[in-house]
């Protein structure tokens, strides 16, 4: 799979603030009341190949074409609706660059992409009070993700 998870693939600036930031979601009793069993980082360092397939999202005629791209990039199989569903906005992520990673709760062994807005909203206070920038606050959010 071509995604990167090391944190030691960020930027310096940002691998101190999401070290400590991680420190706090894995530990915050508020969260482990809300059921979150752990916090994992989802992705740091993204590849073009990967930025590019994210953005065929929603954008290509047939999912089929989508799915293509994605098994070209080295990205697992996506569901035909999925294939359908715009994630990204733009080709120029700082994902690129290591000035971004995307953190997300777990539960139960597996990523909590459907946990509450309270989960989500915690997370992202944790991030913001260590200084982050938390995609959850966009006009079009994006609650995994964190930047300087």
């Amino acid at each position: 799979m071509a995604l990167h998870t090391d944190i030691k693939m960020l930027v310096p600036a940002l691998q101190n603030r999401v070290t400590t930031a991680l420190k706090e979601m894995r530990d915050d009793i508020v969260l482990k009341d809300l059921g979150v069993s752990a916090i994992t980082v989802v992705e740091t360092l993204r590849d073009l190949c990967t930025q590019i397939a994210y953005y065929c999202r929603g954008r290509m005629l047939q999912a089929q074409d989508v799915k293509e791209v994605y098994k070209a990039a080295g990205l697992w199989n996506i569901a035909d609706d999925d294939a359908e569903k715009v994630i990204t906005w733009t080709l120029k992520s700082k994902h690129i660059t290591g000035n971004a990673i995307d953190i997300a709760p777990m539960k139960n062994g597996r990523i909590w992409w459907s946990a509450p807005e309270s989960v989500w909203t915690r997370i992202g206070e944790i991030g913001e009070a260590h200084g982050l920038n938390w995609g959850g606050r966009w006009k079009t959010p994006d609650s995994p993700h964190y930047e300087l």
